[in-house]
């Protein structure tokens, strides 16, 4: 297939109860790696681009990296009968404007640096655009924090304001809103408990589906509990990334071996067995 807009599937998800997977890629391996597992599953799915890995792919070009990813996530999409979405995680406006030119399907407008005034404006432009051009426009109302290599979180964890979230998605008119519940990125660990009450009384009252960052750290119990209470798309890239590597270091134990392939292929299967086992834990397996 080509790609697609994942605004209806991700409608579909929330109506139904479960959840589309959107799946970090910061290589050739592991975008076959999430459209090979959203195949055999015969699920929805999203290749997720980051602003590290297109500064990864571009060597330091965030453009260049945008149209290596671009092409790479065209490709994988036409390889494979399921719905992919392509979708660029926590970009500027620049990036934003950038992705949409290039084919990117869905954007996500990291908005959080600016007032709540400021940021509704430059939202509602980026929307425009997205919706010119068939594409889903994801946004954020609070901050999901970063850890560090040790699992070290500087910041405070704060919580979406229910009226704050009513409020940005009644003057953007976004597609999909993303909200701290408690999880933070890069949490090697599933340790980390969502504030589930919150989420119920942003449920009550924004109505479009709602989107969990840093679903790695999050206790499985409560990321099933989330999708229940209305979380409609969840981010994955620490489970993706411990998986991949840990194929890697398998073959690497033999001291001798030099070629890449004999080590990216393992790690690419590592990580197709994750991508699928999320997809079934978050109920999207068969809904393609």
């Amino acid at each position: 297939m080509t790609l697609v807009n994942p605004i209806p599937w991700i409608r579909r998800a929330q109506h139904e109860g479960f959840a589309i997977g959107a799946f970090n890629a910061n290589t050739l391996e592991q975008v076959q790696a999430i459209v090979a597992a959203a195949q055999i599953e015969d699920a929805p799915a999203l290749i997720q681009i980051s602003h590290r890995a297109l500064q990864h792919v571009g060597d330091g070009n965030v453009t260049l990296g945008l149209r290596y990813m671009a092409e790479i996530g065209r490709i994988a999409a036409q390889s494979v009968r399921v719905p992919i979405g392509l979708h660029l995680d926590h970009a500027n406006e620049s990036e934003v404007i950038q992705a949409l030119s290039l084919g990117f399907t869905s954007v996500m407008f990291d908005g959080g640096e600016f007032s709540f005034e400021e940021n509704v404006k430059r939202t509602i432009k980026l929307r425009q655009l997205a919706h010119s051009v068939n594409a889903c426009i994801e946004a954020e109302m609070g901050e999901v924090p970063r850890a560090d290599s040790k699992g070290n979180v500087d910041e405070a964890v704060e919580y979406t304001d229910p009226a704050d979230a009513a409020e940005f998605v009644r003057a953007t008119g976004v597609d999909t809103l993303a909200i701290a519940l408690g999880s933070v990125h890069a949490i090697r660990q599933k340790e980390v408990e969502l504030n589930l009450d919150q989420l119920k009384l942003i449920r009550a009252i924004v109505d479009i589906p709602l989107v969990l960052h840093g679903s790695s750290g999050v206790k499985d119990e409560h990321v099933a509990q989330g999708i229940k209470l209305g979380l409609c798309k969840c981010n994955v890239a620490t489970q993706l990334s411990q998986a991949f590597t840990l194929g890697v270091r398998g073959v690497l134990a033999n001291a001798d071996e030099i070629d890449p392939r004999r080590y990216l292929g393992p790690a690419r299967d590592a990580m197709f067995e994750r991508v699928r086992e999320r997809i079934q834990f978050f109920g999207a397996a068969g809904k393609a």
